[in-house]
């Protein structure tokens, strides 16, 4: 096994190595200096391999991190920050079960999730397929063990609990998954079912958990506590069933067949690349049905000339992208104010406790902000109906060209992202003051002018992306790191942004300064080198 798991890491290490060198030559300097022929040096790559493990291992630990902190941790002690530590620990506790042992039980399954990864080693390079899955779940089972330990005992700490209770956690959560992994392959052995695929089942048991589990964190239920979790005859049970699904795992038969099952669709010169384009083109095609008559008359917008009458055919003829999320937005905006209101006269003092956390939860919105935001798929519409036929012009790509387009498209986001900003500055400034809290007009405009900057941001921030990284295939892949490091670290400065503490103005005064700085960024970065990345690829 240590052979195959060899050859496996080899594999990957190449893979990444090669589109690390890939995407370092494209960067404005660095890119210049990076020749073809860095993909002949063998001890370059086998450098460059050992690179992608390191940042590859480091991302795991992080990856735990982050995903205790931010799903499990963070609502905890947000929501119950005025109970006892030992109250939050056995939150903390109930949160992650339903969302770590029943959800990601049914939703994440290592043994029979389709993966290009399997069809190369197995179908490509030939490796036995019992092989090749012993020594992939070994690996992934390990490393699932050793990612968690920090983590675990550092929330377990910070929650003022004994942090061998981490590291017991860590060691039980592994073993369940791993009974979860054969429960997933005698599942296919007796159906020919693979669960993972049936994605109606999966994403019930998601929607079903993750709000179970925060219900009850709202209404400080606990039906799980550290006292069931750590006692011998529960941790002897979970090690049993970790000991009986490896058992299990070991000795299957069928590997074969339960490969051949999941590569069937994964199969990167096949069906998988088919099905995935179509996938992602059916979310921004246009349907016959989305013409009128009106929008087809060739004279409807005679006033316009340039690039404002070809924006102004695109915006008219694709509605559907445009309207249809700002409905939805609304509709979720409406409905959550209509459950606020009637909470006022159910349960008035839920009203006021909801009303309180509304008061100091103005940060809390750069994170809803960012997801309200409809820029990005905006910018993936633009780009398959209008973009990739007109980028093959070299008038297209000049920067006068872009400039205009960039100005013209920013103006319409901005104006639409303002819609769903506007309501929720009505919704929570009206349940404000129909409470008994004190909320002035300083307070007041402070927040609204923090949530209308923050639309404003996130506005320039997808079209700015859109146009100096232009991260879309013509399968629409996405297909720059950059574009996803960059998002990642926008993300990551929301999710900081959760833990400041400040009055509406002065957060008001930091949103509306970083928009101003960020949009003036924008501009001349994209004046600069759009030309050279605003281009199909």
């Amino acid at each position: 096994m240590i052979k195959t798991l060899n050859t496996i890491l080899d594999i990957r290490g190449a893979s990444g190595a090669n589109r690390l060198i890939y995407y370092l030559q494209r960067l404005p300097v660095i890119g210049k200096m990076a020749k073809n022929d860095l993909y002949s040096r063998t001890g370059l790559k086998k450098t460059l391999t050992v690179i992608v493990l390191i940042l590859k291992i480091i991302w795991g630990f992080l990856a735990k991190f982050a995903y205790l902190g931010i799903v499990v941790y963070w609502p905890v002690i947000t929501i119950g920050k005025e109970l006892p530590p030992a109250e939050q620990y056995q939150l903390y506790l109930q949160v992650l079960v339903i969302i770590s042992c029943v959800v990601a039980a049914v939703s994440n399954a290592v043994i029979l999730e389709p993966k290009r990864d399997k069809y190369i080693c197995v179908k490509l390079m030939r490796l036995p397929a019992d092989q090749y899955m012993h020594a992939t779940l070994s690996l992934r089972t390990f490393s699932f063990f050793v990612y968690y330990i920090p983590a675990m005992c550092l929330f377990a700490s910070l929650l003022q609990a004994p942090v061998w209770q981490g590291v017991l956690l860590a060691l039980l959560l592994t073993a369940w998954r791993l009974g979860s992994e054969a429960l997933h392959l005698w599942l296919f052995d007796r159906t020919d079912i693979v669960l993972v695929k049936k994605t109606g089942w999966v994403w019930t048991v998601i929607g079903v958990g993750f709000p179970l589990a925060y219900a009850l964190l709202y209404a400080e239920v606990s039906f799980v506590d550290s006292a069931m979790l750590f006692n011998l005859p529960a941790g002897l049970a979970i090690a049993a069933i970790g000991v009986v699904a490896a058992v299990y795992i070991a000795r299957y038969p069928r590997y074969r067949s339960a490969v051949d099952a999941v590569t069937k669709i994964d199969d990167p010169l096949l069906d998988m690349g088919r099905m995935m384009k179509e996938s992602r083109v059916k979310d921004v095609e246009t349907k016959e049905k989305d013409f009128s008559a009106e929008q087809l008359s060739p004279g409807q917008f005679q006033e316009k000339s340039g690039y404002a009458y070809l924006n102004a055919i695109f915006f008219s003829r694709h509605k559907r992208f445009l309207i249809q999320p700002i409905q939805r937005r609304m509709l979720i905006i409406g409905v959550l104010f209509a459950a606020g209101l009637l909470s006022m006269m159910v349960s008035p003092a839920m009203f006021t406790k909801m009303s309180h956390f509304l008061i100091g939860s103005l940060s809390y919105f750069v994170f809803i902000m960012n997801f309200t935001s409809i820029g990005e798929k905006v910018c993936k519409a633009m780009f398959y109906n209008c973009d990739i036929s007109l980028l093959r012009y070299g008038f297209y790509r000049e920067r006068t060209a872009v400039l205009s387009n960039f100005r013209i498209r920013l103006l319409r986001i901005t104006a639409l992202n303002l819609i769903p900003a506007g309501a929720i500055c009505i919704a929570v400034n009206l349940l404000i003051l129909l409470s008994d809290e004190t909320w002035g007009i300083a307070d007041a405009a402070g927040f609204c002018g923090a949530i209308l900057g923050l639309s404003l941001f996130f506005s320039v921030h997808h079209l700015f992306m859109y146009y100096i990284f232009q991260p879309y295939s013509t399968e629409l892949n996405l297909k720059n790191p950059f574009f996803t490091i960059v998002n990642s670290i926008v993300l990551a400065a929301t999710i900081v942004c959760l833990r400041l503490e400040s009055t509406p103005a002065y957060f008001a005064g930091m949103v509306l300064l970083t928009t101003v700085a960020y949009m003036t960024i924008a501009l001349f970065l994209v004046y600069k080198y759009s030309g050279r990345t605003f281009r199909v690829k």
